[in-house]
């Protein structure tokens, strides 16, 4: 029944269909859910359509519902979610959220309420969500991120938080986190005690924000770090710069390195890439003279994957 003109259904539409599994209605003219869906419903979809909220009496019936698609819709109020117990997966993205509906059901496992109007991540909106695994929360306006706000989320593993306006990365993020995005912030600089206890961190973007150094000291606490996004970031292009990426090399890890920004000479030039920075460093401190003359000689012939990098973002957002 999707992609059709439905804007409404009688009232007893649905009562000759009691087994009803998986109902479809994306792509319509619906300013409401419709009432009596059978009680045996596990999917509906409802993305594409003209609804402003979700009512409690719509869907409070719907005890077995595991998968909630309301994205692209002008849904400014979701209450009715908490009602549905064995809810696993929900979709609301592209609506008018201004914040995560309170008191979600225990068993999502992946929320997406992406490209919506959020300001702030709070503890309660997330204190029963135990399993969750998946969390996309880009493009908002999130300028606040409370402390901890995750913790109790502790198989959290992909948090999606590019297109925002933090100038931080958020404390106390789950120790099960895989994959983190960040691109697009307002971030100036990262603190050891951001990255302490994320041990099992795969993927981390960081592109596009307002980073202009990054101590090797940090890498400590990324011990499965595989693939970092750097560019976009006004680089100071210092020897300790050179030293982290010496670092990111020997771990192995894929880098995407960005451009230098300061000193003016170096301006536009890789930072692990510039034989000008590898000079001076160099010179310096010598015994860096054999790695530059090596890196120079990848940067003309063939690069490892670990110094030329990735062209495009890596995600593996695969739900397991």
């Amino acid at each position: 029944m999707e992609n059709n003109r439905l804007s409404s259904f009688p009232g007893s539409f649905f009562t000759s269909l009691p087994n009803l599994l998986f109902l479809n209605l994306n792509g319509n003219f619906l300013t409401d859910a419709p009432l009596d869906l059978p009680k045996s419903l596990q999917s509906l979809k409802l993305e594409r359509n003209q609804l402003k909220m979700l009512r409690a009496g719509e869907v409070k019936q719907l005890a077995n519902l595991s998968e909630l698609c309301l994205s692209e819709n002008q849904i400014s109020s979701a209450d009715g979610v908490q009602y549905l117990s064995s809810l696993t997966r929900l979709e609301l993205a592209g609506n008018k959220l201004q914040a995560i509906p309170l008191g979600l059901p225990a068993t999502l496992w992946k929320i997406d309420c992406s490209n919506n109007l959020i300001g702030q991540i709070t503890a309660p909106e997330f204190q029963n969500l135990q399993d969750l695994k998946h969390l996309f929360l880009d493009n908002n306006s999130i300028t606040t991120f409370e402390n901890g706000a995750l913790q109790k989320c502790t198989l959290l593993s992909n948090l999606a938080l590019e297109q925002n306006l933090l100038s931080s990365i958020p404390l106390s993020l789950p120790q099960a986190l895989a994959r983190l995005d960040l691109k697009g912030n307002n971030i100036q600089g990262i603190k050891e005690q951001e990255l302490s206890n994320l041990r099992h961190l795969q993927v981390l973007n960081l592109r596009n924000n307002k980073i202009s150094s990054l101590d090797s000291s940090l890498l400590k606490h990324l011990p499965r770090l595989r693939y970092l996004y750097l560019d976009g970031n006004p680089w100071n292009c210092t020897c300790d710069l050179l030293r982290t990426g010496r670092a990111l090399m020997t771990k192995g890890t894929e880098v995407k390195w960005g451009q230098c920004t300061s000193p003016m000479e170096t301006q536009g030039e890789s930072w692990m890439l510039s034989k000008r920075i590898l000079d001076l460093c160099a010179h310096h401190n010598p015994y860096l003279t054999d790695e530059a003359e090596e890196i120079e000689k990848k940067a003309n012939g063939d690069e490892p994957p670990n110094l030329k990098g990735n062209t495009d973002d890596y995600y593996d957002y695969e739900i397991d």
